[in-house]
């Protein structure tokens, strides 16, 4: 039993470290510019496309496997893909922003349109949502 929780405890660490280090520490609150407690459709939009340029380096309008990679993260190979729909090796800002809202859906358990701070946290939105925000 004392296994069991350290293990369930080591998760957690791991899993807020890792929401830490891939995500702005405070991504949820940048994004709520109103501070409603929910990232609104416009809010959402407004913080993809900021994130957008921040991946665009050399300000061509598309990112390429290597701007996308800098971070290094594991799974970045795999979030590029899903984002290049027609497979060209470069992610438009029309890209990007489809596979944004399609993880966005994942995520909106109630389907509002809307982000509320659990579900921006949840263990279901780690794996893609920093590569987002």
């Amino acid at each position: 039993m004392k296994r069991m929780i350290i293990l369930v405890l080591l998760f957690a660490a791991v899993t807020f470290l890792v929401w830490n280090v891939y995500a702005d520490s405070d991504s949820f609150g940048k994004a709520d510019k109103d501070k409603s407690g929910v990232i609104t459709a416009d809010e959402y939009e407004s913080a993809v496309r900021s994130k957008f340029k921040e991946y665009d380096a050399n300000n061509d309008g598309r990112i390429d496997m290597n701007e996308f990679t800098a971070k290094a993260h594991p799974e970045a190979v795999k979030e590029f893909n899903f984002m290049d729909k027609n497979n060209d090796g470069v992610v438009t800002a029309d890209e990007f922003y489809r596979a944004a809202l399609q993880r966005r859906d994942q995520i909106d358990f109630n389907r509002d349109s809307k982000l509320s701070k659990e579900e921006f946290n949840s263990t279901k939105a780690l794996p893609f949502l920093k590569f987002y925000f």
